[in-house]
C-alpha cells in the first residue's frame, strides 16, 4: 500500500513537521511505501511577499491554484499512491482535495490547528471565508484525524462525522538520556517567535519578576517573524543580562536544555491544537506552565501534570513561575505525574496501530467501490 504524505512548507519548523517525519518512518517500518510531497508556500504563492498577505492566503486556500495542481499531478503520476495523508494545508486546501478526488484517491487529513474554525471576535468576512473553506474540506475529505478530544467534538458539532481521535505521541527513547545533568537556574521557551505563541506575554511576566530572581535567566529558542521585535523588547525592558535568544536548535541540543533547566513555559495566546513540547518536557522531567486554552489542558492537567494560567495574563504567569521555582516538592510532583501521563495516555504504538487500521480500511473500501 502506497501512502503520499502531503504538507505545506512555510519556512518555520514545528510540531507538524515532527509528526509528518515520524509517520513516514514508522509506517515504512510497518510495510507501507511512503513518500512525501511538500509544497513550499514561498515558491508557489505571493503570500509572503505581498502587502495583502491575508488576501493571498484566503484566495490560495479557497480556489484551485494551477501551478500547485500541476506539481501535485506530477507527483501522483510518478508515485501512484493508494491514499493521500494531508497535513497543514491551510494555503492550498481546495487544490490538493480537487486533484485527489479527480483521481479517486481517498484522503486522510490530520487537523493540526484551528484555522478552519472561526474564533471569538473575528470579523464577519473572515468568519464567512472560514465557513466556505470548512464546507469545501468537509465535502472533499474522506476522513479526518483530530489530535485532541476537544477538536474532535468541535468537528462533530459542525457536522463532521467522519473523524477519529488519534493521540499525538513522541519518540520517547530519543528524549531519554544516560548522561548526568545538573539543573541550572534557567527558564525556557521553545517554539515559533510569533505574537500568537505568547512570547511577549512571557516577556512581560518575566519583567515583573526578574529582579526577584537575579540568578535566573530566561532563554527563548526558536525562529519566526517576531525575532527582531522580541530582541527590541528585551532591550527596551533592560532585560539583556537575564534573557537570551537562540536560533532553532537540533533535537540533541534541545534535549540538553530541557534536562539542564528548571522550568519550561508554553504561553500560547491562541487556540493551540495540542503542543508536542509538553510531551517532550514530560519525557525530560522538567515542570511545565502552559496557557489554559484549546487542547493544552488535555495534557497540562492543572496541579497534576503542570500549572495552567489564563491566556495572555502576565500577572498569572509571573505568579505561577515563582510558585514552581520556589517549591521543589511541587516541581517534583508535576514531573512525576507528567511521566506517568505520557506513558499511559500517549503511547506511540497504540496511536500507530489506529492509524494503520484507518489507512487499510480506507484503501480497501476505495478499491471495492472503484
Amino acid at each position: 500500500m502506497r501512502i503520499l504524505l502531503y504538507n505545506d512548507k512555510t519556512g518555520v519548523r514545528g510540531g507538524t513537521e515532527t509528526y509528518v517525519n515520524s509517520i513516514k518512518r514508522e509506517m515504512e517500518g510497518r510495510g507501507f511505501v511512503v513518500e512525501r510531497l511538500t509544497i513550499d508556500v514561498r515558491e508557489y504563492s505571493a503570500f509572503g511577499q505581498s502587502r495583502f498577505s491575508q488576501v493571498h492566503k484566503f484566495r490560495d486556500g479557497l480556489f484551485f491554484k494551477r501551478n500547485v495542481g500541476a506539481a501535485i499531478e506530477e507527483k501522483l503520476r510518478e508515485f501512484q499512491p493508494d491514499l493521500i495523508h494531508i497535513n497543514n494545508n491551510a494555503y492550498f486546501t481546495t487544490t490538493i482535495l480537487k486533484v485527489a478526488n479527480r483521481h479517486k484517491i481517498p484522503t486522510v487529513q490530520t487537523i493540526h490547528d484551528y484555522r478552519l474554525i472561526p474564533k471569538d471576535g473575528e470579523g464577519a468576512l473572515a468568519r464567512f471565508i472560514k465557513k466556505i473553506r470548512l464546507n469545501i474540506v468537509k465535502k472533499n475529505t474522506t476522513h479526518f484525524i483530530a489530535p485532541s478530544y476537544k477538536f474532535e467534538k468541535i468537528l462533530r458539532e459542525r457536522g463532521v462525522e467522519n473523524a477519529t481521535y488519534i493521540h499525538h505521541y513522541i519518540e520517547v527513547g530519543k528524549w531519554k538520556t544516560s548522561e548526568e545533568h545538573t539543573r541550572q537556574k534557567r527558564i525556557l521557551y521553545i517554539g515559533r517567535f510569533e505574537v500568537v505563541k505568547g512570547i511577549f506575554v512571557l516577556l512581560n511576566a518575566w519583567k515583573k519578576i526578574a529582579q526577584d530572581l537575579p540568578d535566573y535567566e530566561l532563554i527563548f529558542i526558536g525562529e519566526g517573524g517576531e525575532s527582531e521585535n522580541l530582541r527590541a523588547a528585551i532591550t527596551k525592558d533592560n532585560l539583556q543580562q537575564q534573557t537570551k535568544i537562540l536560533p532553532f536548535q537540533p533535537q540533541e541540543t534541545i534535549k540538553r536544555y530541557l534536562y539542564e533547566s528548571e522550568l519550561i513555559v508554553v504561553p500560547s495566546a491562541y487556540r493551540e491544537m495540542f503542543g508536542l513540547i509538553g510531551l517532550e518536557a514530560f519525557a525530560c522531567k522538567i515542570p511545565v506552565i502552559a496557557s489554559d486554552v484549546a487542547g493544552i489542558p488535555e495534557w497540562c492537567i492543572h496541579e497534576k501534570t503542570g500549572l495552567l494560567v489564563e491566556m495572555e495574563n502576565a500577572n498569572d504567569l509571573a505568579q505561577a513561575i515563582q510558585r514552581i521555582l520556589n517549591n521543589e516538592v511541587l516541581a517534583k510532583q508535576l514531573t512525576q505525574e507528567g511521566q506517568t501521563f505520557l506513558r499511559k495516555a500517549h503511547d506511540k504504538q497504540e496511536a500507530l496501530d489506529i492509524l494503520e487500521k484507518l489507512y487499510k480500511h480506507l484503501i480497501t473500501r476505495n478499491s471495492l467501490t472503484r
